[in-house]
């Protein structure tokens, strides 16, 4: 009998995690960028949904323009599965030259927990633009709720990212500086948005965002430069 062929052994060959890493934090780059460029040119996005107003104001933000912000929502849920996927894969790129599993775990558990929330998040979002549109009353408990699963949602993200900063490479220039952002920059911005009056809070937004669109395109590069084989330097 002739042996199996090895095709079907190349069909099921293991991914090269680090480029998938890669192309998942590319990806994900982008999809923060065409939000931003929604919120942009129609000022209509999920932002602010995530505070407290008065059930008048709130429905009028819901009711401003329920298909563009369906599309931002959207958006949002696409941009969850690649940045979910992405640390998913970055944590298998990661594993056997961590210098600390436990530090990795904890991040990696963090972050799945935050996109998780998000996830929540979008479905309540939905749920109330449903809800506007059919003249249906939005309570300020509704409100209230809606905006502490935004906070828990971003203060879980701001510790799991945090972490991740003792758990990445640090030895170029580029990781050290991800490195950097991810423990001191990211965490202190992101408590003081919740912090501040909406004249310091508003930079700090655009602050958070734009970390959030270069830490990916970061990642996207510094995976795409490094091997990370089992005999890869630490």
């Amino acid at each position: 009998m002739n042996p199996p062929s090895n095709s079907l052994s190349n069909t099921f060959a293991q991914p090269d995690l680090p480029l998938l890493t890669s192309r998942l934090a590319l990806a994900a780059a982008v999809i923060v960028l065409a939000m931003f460029g929604i919120f942009l040119f129609t000022g209509v996005g999920q932002d602010p949904l995530q505070y407290i107003h008065t059930p008048q104001e709130y429905v009028a933000i819901l009711l401003k323009n329920p298909p563009i912000l369906r599309l931002a929502v959207g958006l949002d849920n696409l941009f969850i599965v690649l940045y979910s996927s992405m640390f998913l894969v970055l944590g298998a790129s990661l594993w056997k030259r961590a210098g600390s599993r436990v530090l990795l775990l904890a991040a990696l558990s963090l972050l799945a927990l935050s996109g998780l929330l998000d996830m929540l998040e979008n479905m309540h979002f939905l749920t109330l633009i449903s809800t506007a549109l059919q003249g249906m009353e939005i309570s300020l408990a509704q409100i209230k709720l809606q905006a502490w699963e935004s906070l828990v949602k971003f203060h879980v993200s701001y510790l799991g990212l945090f972490l991740l900063g003792f758990a990445m490479p640090n030895q170029t220039l580029l990781e050290k500086a991800l490195c950097f952002a991810f423990r001191w920059v990211q965490l202190p911005v992101g408590l003081l948005i919740y912090l501040t009056p909406p004249a310091i809070a508003i930079p700090l937004v655009l602050t958070r965002f734009t970390f959030f669109f270069l830490s990916l395109v970061a990642i996207s590069l510094i995976f795409r430069q490094r091997k990370f084989g089992s005999d890869a330097p630490g």
